[in-house]
């Protein structure tokens, strides 16, 4: 069976190729090895990247005036409105750029007045991400990195010596370990450029 690119994939195998330098000439591969850098640079950066659109979203009010978004940059905002958690109904529906701005790069909402405290008592539709074409250069060169690492086999990446008897290795200096994952330091640089921090 076929594999296909995911819809988080941040480069396509035309773009793997250019990067690496080399032709892999094998489809399937290539986007096998995108989708799981893929996704690894999604779980380490705590945000999706690729523009998709999220239904209802749940938000803890904080009397603050922001809500900070769990994607972004933000495209549009189809619905924010206020929630009664118990009887499960609207309390107050918002209008754009009369109840409230849209932060689109930083990713979050700042509302005329300060919100009311409360858990998951905002609910919120919005589109946000990057189309594939517009993802930043330099998390793209990431993902074809992070592609390239496990395409040379290095599931080992990083690793300076390893023992076999009891199951040990040194990380390379300049490595970062990403959930147990050894990761070159400037690609987890870039990542961590990119981590949602505020949600």
């Amino acid at each position: 069976m076929a594999v296909a690119l995911k819809d988080n994939a941040l480069i396509t195998a035309v773009e793997l190729d250019e990067m690496l330098r080399v032709t892999i000439g094998d489809a399937d591969l290539s986007n096998t090895l995108i989708n799981i850098a893929s996704d690894f640079i999604d779980q380490y950066a705590n945000r999706s990247f690729i523009s998709a659109t999220y239904t209802a979203e749940k938000y803890d009010g904080n009397s603050d005036r922001r809500i900070y978004l769990k994607q972004y940059p933000i495209i549009s905002v189809t619905t924010l409105a206020s929630w009664d958690t118990i009887s499960d109904i609207v309390m107050t529906t918002y209008t754009a750029n009369t109840d409230y701005l849209l932060y689109l790069k930083e990713g979050y909402i700042y509302f005329r007045y300060k919100t009311m405290p409360g858990h998951q008592n905002y609910r919120v539709t919005y589109t946000a991400g990057y189309l594939i074409a517009d993802v930043p250069y330099d998390l793209k060169n990431a993902c074809a990195q992070l592609a390239g690492m496990i395409y040379n086999n290095t599931g080992k990446a990083g690793m300076k010596s390893e023992g076999i008897g009891q199951y040990s290795y040194t990380i390379k200096d300049g490595t970062v370990l990403f959930g147990g994952i050894p990761v070159p330091a400037d690609i987890a640089g870039v990542i961590l450029q990119y981590r949602n921090i505020n949600v």
